[in-house]
């Protein structure tokens, strides 16, 4: 059966492109056929109004002082500058204004970035004093779309000395104000200023909303404020990237409709795709019209087939399908994200406890498992020393799993064992817990404190022993996703700390993956508790009955 489809009339620069995608023209991945579905029934709307003028212009200010737009490029700059809506007031809002453009690496995305950042300075643009922040992790990253500007003016500096001024530090329209400059992501030296938009370039890398949050909260002061996000994905899991992925798909799912948000997505739809390089476009469509950039990417395919290490590199920033060395990592990240499952009643049920607790200056993991109906539930705490986060800045949120209840900072030099102590005292008056374990760490100081309290408290083996003994059930527990944590922030960020060393002998031991900023007490006390499987019960239901007295 042939689809049908509407006619396309709208501004050639959003109808090509759309009708590319939508009539198979151009192979393209499920997030871009969602897009196009989904823009058509904004489009739809009386109250859309296309500025066709304004787009021309600024289409070929592009063109002329940076290079020829290609179809997907023009399809973006449609959304950003041209579409509208009229509000309820009778005025003019940007349709999105909140651009995420995720593709994988040689799109392009500071090549357009540049002649986006500079079209907002333009008369055609409009808005006097409206300001432009680049940002990003680097200097050097921040520096890459505002350099691009910035070579261009001095190669037309005849012509554009009269109408901007420049050095190295910021680039100004003379006539409206308008100011391009760079930042690096420092919330501490940072306040949100009143940019009309801000750029953030390559988003992976941010590992909390710290560095993010500060450059957005002065937007708003300016008229149509914009939020530009380019990026490849990352090695960062759990953070900023993910959440706008996932933000990004309800918008696609059309769970959003009121959003502003413009989701532009390049990936591969699964991995296996990877192994045609007809679908390679889906993840970049520049492969199509630049064959430099084809003939650089072919290269590094060849070297990745014969590397794990690049093979994880080309998946990973090349494909947009987040990878991880499989003959390393210890669990892959979508079964971590799979532990995030509600967790049932569990009141009076039985369980054990487990501690990881190697430095009373560092961290101390403490938890609770049980099992029920064929699935684990593991509910944990870290207590942190706070002199700890004076001497090392951790990869992870720590205030916001303090937040949620996942942690505890202790203010002192020293976590002293009254704490692990205290929280098994606090759940054993809603948990039955028959035994607690620990490695040899500390075991000879916690047993003082549990034996004076009467709690039990038992040594259990680490290292490649348990290790080995585990590294199975730790396996398929994962990947059959019968092990909870309920959404807890922290224990993922622990696994997916967490990698497999080898021995000569092919013996495994957990490790962790970097180990001055990475942490991973959760996962082996995770480890402990499961080394006393044997002796946990099932939890089930228990029928009450009512009781007669005769």
């Amino acid at each position: 059966m042939t689809q049908t489809y509407n006619t396309y009339n709208w501004h050639p620069a959003i109808s090509e492109w759309m009708q590319m995608v939508e009539q198979g023209d151009v192979v393209s991945c499920k997030e871009q056929k969602q897009l196009m579905t989904y823009i058509r029934q904004r489009l739809k709307a009386d109250n859309v109004v296309i500025k066709n003028d304004v787009l021309d212009t600024a289409i070929a200010t592009a063109e002329r002082y940076f290079y020829t737009l290609y179809p997907f490029q023009r399809f973006i700059y449609a959304f950003v500058f041209a579409v509208f809506e009229i509000d309820e007031d009778g005025d003019e809002q940007l349709m999105f204004n909140d651009y995420f453009i995720y593709a994988g690496r040689g799109f392009g995305k500071n090549g357009i970035l540049s002649c986006m950042i500079f079209e907002c300075t333009t008369a055609n643009h409009g808005i006097d004093q409206y300001n432009i922040d680049i940002i990003a992790t680097s200097e050097d990253q921040a520096k890459t779309s505002f350099e691009d500007i910035h070579n261009m003016l001095e190669n037309n500096k005849n012509q554009m000395k009269n109408v901007y001024q420049w050095n190295l530090e910021y680039i100004k329209h003379r006539r409206n104000g308008s100011t391009i400059k760079y930042k690096t992501s420092n919330a501490r030296t940072k306040d949100g200023g009143r940019p009309g938009a801000v750029a953030f370039d390559e988003e992976h890398a941010y590992e909390d909303y710290q560095n993010y949050t500060v450059h957005t909260s002065g937007l708003g002061k300016k008229r149509h404020p914009r939020r530009f996000h380019l990026t490849t994905d990352g090695y960062v899991r759990g953070s900023v990237l993910d959440d706008r992925k996932i933000l990004a798909q309800a918008v696609l799912n059309g769970e959003k409709p009121n959003s502003r948000m413009f989701p532009f997505i390049c990936k591969l739809d699964n991995d296996e795709e990877v192994n045609d390089s007809k679908n390679w476009p889906k993840a970049n469509p520049m492969i199509l019209y630049y064959k430099p950039l084809r003939t650089e990417i072919h290269q590094h395919w060849e070297e990745a087939q014969a590397s794990s290490e690049v093979m994880v590199e080309f998946m990973t920033k090349r494909m947009n399908r987040p990878s991880q060395d499989p003959t390393t990592v210890a669990v892959k990240w979508d079964d971590i994200e799979a532990t995030n499952q509600p967790f049932p009643e569990l009141e009076k049920a039985t369980c054990v406890g487990a501690i990881d607790f190697a430095d009373v200056r560092d961290f101390c993991a403490v938890g609770l498992l049980f099992k029920k109906e064929g699935k684990y539930y593991f509910k944990h705490h870290t207590f942190i020393c706070a002199e700890s986060l004076k001497i090392t800045k951790f990869k992870f949120p720590i205030h916001e799993a303090v937040e949620k209840g996942l942690a505890t900072i202790i203010q002192d030099n020293y976590i002293d064992e009254s704490y692990p102590l205290q929280w098994f005292m606090d759940h054993a008056k809603d948990y039955r817990i028959i035994n607690i374990a620990t490695d040899s760490f500390r075991f000879k100081s916690l047993k003082r404190e549990f034996e004076e309290a009467g709690a039990p408290l038992t040594q259990v083996r680490s290292g490649p022993y348990s290790h080995n003994r585990l590294s199975s059930m730790v396996d398929k527990l994962f990947a059959s996703h019968n092990i909870v944590f309920g959404d807890d922030m922290m224990m993922r960020w622990y696994c997916n700390n967490v990698a497999i060393k080898f021995d000569n002998r092919g013996e495994k031991t957990y490790i962790k993956i970097e180990p001055k900023t990475r942490k991973t007490d959760g996962f082996f006390a995770l480890l402990h508790a499961l080394m006393l499987d044997e002796e946990l019960p099932e939890s089930r239901e228990f029928k009450l009955f009512d009781a007669y007295t005769y």
